[in-house]
């Protein structure tokens, strides 16, 4: 546990992206070790996206000032009440932005068939908003102005006052508080979206590894899962990078994520069962070399006890041989005593 602590973030996860043989010892780790890396890797990413969100915002928002300078009339807000110089209707359509569609018309009295022919045209886009004289129409929800000026305590500006606020360095602030909700709002929907993800793959994870007849527990497999997002997560920074500043889409890449997902978690099961093949043979081996090494431990104790039968008989082959000579050592002394007394 205090060696994975040890390893800096950086690393472990360029080891996620190239070392699969690191895939089975990701899978014992402990799950406070593998829910900091996951969440070390989501700050990472939801910082680069919530930059590009601001970034994008940034460029829209100057759109807005250029066009609001250039192109709108003189208007002016006050007693809740906008006005703008020139009494007709301004529609303002920009597909692919944050505000799809934008009309303005603060005239005193409007058709209701206008009316709903503005909201019909706001209904049919992702988002719009409509300006009116005295409330505002996000959506189709009407937000009267005097509501507005409560929560926000502004009471009267004009045209030249709200392009000066957009010049200001107030606006860098606004942009700061603005990152700093995206942030915590990415990141929490990344962290509910990324939890799902990570139990769809270990259970794909589980199927696959009964598919190949080896045991692995879900958790296990759910850990491997969080390391197999790691290349997923990091394209996916690369692509909103890259579609922010050339607004080059790489198309069917939610397909391509969960697809190199899935397929990192095959390679760390391939690499699990070769560890485990690996095992059994070497466990083979070592009960095939204890078994030698028994038998040679028993034949060597045959040998001995045949060596010192081979001794003993040895031994009373010259106990024999002893008491032979003795008894003919005993016969000669008789015979010979015979002989003299004869």
């Amino acid at each position: 546990m205090n060696k994975e602590k040890e390893i800096p973030f950086f690393k472990k996860m360029i080891m996620s992206i190239k070392n699969f043989e690191k895939y089975p010892e990701f899978a014992s780790k402990k799950w406070s070790i593998v829910a900091q890396y996951l969440i070390k890797l989501l700050v990472l990413f939801t910082i680069i996206v919530s930059f590009c969100s601001v970034y994008n915002l940034s460029k829209q928002v100057k759109e807005a000032v250029s066009y609001i300078d250039g192109s709108l009339p003189d208007f002016t807000y006050e007693n809740n009440i906008l006005k703008m110089e020139k009494d007709e209707p301004i529609i303002i359509e920009n597909e692919g932005k944050v505000i799809n569609v934008i009309i303005i018309n603060t005239k005193e009295q409007i058709d209701e068939e206008e009316l709903a022919k503005y909201k019909e045209k706001v209904q049919n886009s992702q988002n719009g908003v409509i300006f009116l004289e005295n409330k505002v129409i996000i959506n189709n929800k009407e937000i009267l102005y005097s509501e507005l000026a409560k929560d926000s305590n502004i009471q009267s500006f004009n045209k030249q006052e709200l392009l000066n606020f957009f010049s200001s360095s107030n606006l860098a602030m606004m942009y700061i508080g603005i990152y700093i909700i995206t942030f915590i709002y990415l990141l929490i929907m990344y962290m509910a979206s990324t939890c799902l993800d990570i139990i769809l793959l270990g259970a794909f994870g589980y199927i696959a590894a009964k598919f190949m007849r080896l045991r692995l527990r879900f958790e296990a497999m759910c850990k491997i899962a969080v390391h197999s997002l790691t290349l997923p997560i990091l394209l996916n920074a690369l692509t909103i990078l890259l579609y922010t500043f050339t607004g080059f889409k790489i198309t069917y890449f939610d397909a391509m994520y969960m697809g190199i997902a899935c397929i990192y978690i095959v390679a760390a099961i391939l690499m699990i069962k070769s560890d485990v093949v690996k095992n059994q043979k070497e466990l083979a081996k070592i009960i095939e070399e204890q078994l030698r090494i028994k038998m040679e431990m028993e034949k060597g104790k045959e040998n001995k006890k045949q060596e010192e039968k081979e001794k003993e008989d040895e031994e009373e082959q010259k106990e024999g041989k002893k008491e032979n000579k003795e008894d003919k050592e005993d016969e000669g002394l008789q015979n010979n005593a015979q002989g003299e007394n004869a």
